[in-house]
């Protein structure tokens, strides 16, 4: 909807000569205390007398700036109805997309964290599931090892019974037996290890599967802005930190704010017995003095 633009978008503020004049006069007051010496009690009278009178003209003068200018700020008040509400509104939308691209940002950076922890739990698994693997192909060749070994062995001692048996044909084939046994006992330990190696090297070098970014809007960033809040009510806070610092933590006197308002009540109130470490109570007199009429 429309605004309606209001009326009094100009004005003309005129002074009367008389009115320029009369102010012309007062801005003598302040020459006319300064001649006053108030040194006996007929000056002391004279002198409140004058002071009533500036006390009864500081009142006129200032009604009448109050009526002279009326219209001026009467014009600003409508200038402002006629900006205010654009400027209210563009705040609001300003506020409003601020808080949905932060929320777009947030969800975006939640749901990618998300993503990049799904990636890493299979990363995760395909290296328990390699280490498995290796683990069953390293006891598989063990145990085809520890089989060639003992026939090995087997072979071994029928060498040494041929030997001793004077039968140097057997004696040789079974040594050669025993050699090619021990040989494929190796080699199965070493292919063994090899498939194992491979498997946990697959699962290490396995490429991950691609995790996307938060989508950049240019012009449009976010930066931290950590603030401090009440952990508890404010009194158990004030508290604490005067705990803190006496237990000398000298950061926290920053922390301390001395309330003058509140001094100055209670001096008022107790006046010589006011008692607050660190503060003084004083009388400083404040004049007074009625207009005259």
């Amino acid at each position: 909807m429309d605004t309606p633009i209001p009326q009094n978008l100009s004005v003309t503020l005129t002074m009367t000569a008389e009115l320029l004049k009369t102010l012309q006069t007062e801005q003598g007051a302040k020459d006319v205390a300064l001649a006053y010496e108030i040194d006996s009690s007929d000056m002391a009278v004279a002198a409140n007398e004058e002071l009533k009178s500036i006390k009864r003209r500081i009142k006129i003068v200032t009604e009448w700036r109050a009526k002279f200018i009326e219209p001026a700020n009467t014009m600003v008040e409508n200038a402002n109805a006629l900006f205010n509400p654009a400027l209210e509104s563009l705040a609001a939308g300003e506020s409003l997309l601020k808080v949905g691209l932060q929320s777009f940002q947030a969800k975006e950076a939640a749901r990618i964290e998300q993503e990049r922890r799904a990636a890493e739990e299979v990363a995760r698994k395909a290296r328990q599931e390699a280490e498995q693997k290796a683990a069953a192909e390293r006891a598989r060749a063990a145990q085809q090892a520890e089989e060639a070994n003992r026939q090995a062995a087997e072979a071994e001692q029928a060498r040494l019974k041929a030997v001793a048996e004077g039968n140097s044909r057997a004696a040789a084939a079974a040594a050669a037996e025993s050699a090619r046994l021990q040989e494929k006992a190796q080699s199965i330990v070493e292919t063994g290890e090899a498939k194992a190696e491979a498997v946990q090297i697959a699962a290490a070098t396995m490429e991950a599967a691609p995790v996307a970014t938060v989508t950049k809007i240019a012009g449009f960033t976010t930066r931290k802005n950590w603030i401090a809040e009440l952990a508890t009510d404010e009194q158990t806070a004030k508290k604490l930190i005067c705990e803190g610092i006496a237990a000398g933590r000298t950061e926290l006197y920053s922390m301390i704010d001395i309330n003058m308002p509140a001094a100055n009540k209670m001096a008022k109130a107790l006046e010589g017995n006011f008692n607050v470490p660190g503060l003084k109570a004083y009388n400083n007199p404040v004049a007074a003095s009625r207009a005259s009429r």
